[in-house]
């Protein structure tokens, strides 16, 4: 028996990429968040611009296409907006409040 002769090899069909969508990567997600909180002006625009050219460079590493890499940038930069507007407003907020 060959490799070709394999059904798995044999199938000819594309792969079909499925990521983990970044957004629900929670850990990264707060992490990033809590990051950028607490860095100002350039350091925070630098921050952000690091993790975007690092998740973009590892997803194109996948064979992501560029359109499906954009929508999970952007997708992903929402999240981290909702983490941080939780962390700003948690420190607002009085102990026991909600």
């Amino acid at each position: 028996m060959q490799l070709d002769d394999l059904p798995l090899f044999a199938s000819g069909a594309p792969a079909t990429i499925i990521v983990f969508p970044l957004e629900r990567r929670v850990g990264k997600v707060r992490r990033t968040a809590q990051l950028l909180s607490e860095r100002h002006g350039d350091e925070a625009a630098l921050y952000w611009k690091q993790v975007v050219s690092s998740t973009r460079r590892s997803l194109e590493r996948v064979g992501l296409p560029d359109v499906d890499i954009e929508a999970e940038i952007l997708t992903f930069r929402d999240a981290v907006q909702v983490e941080l507007n939780r962390i700003t407003c948690g420190a607002r907020s009085p102990a026991g409040a909600s």
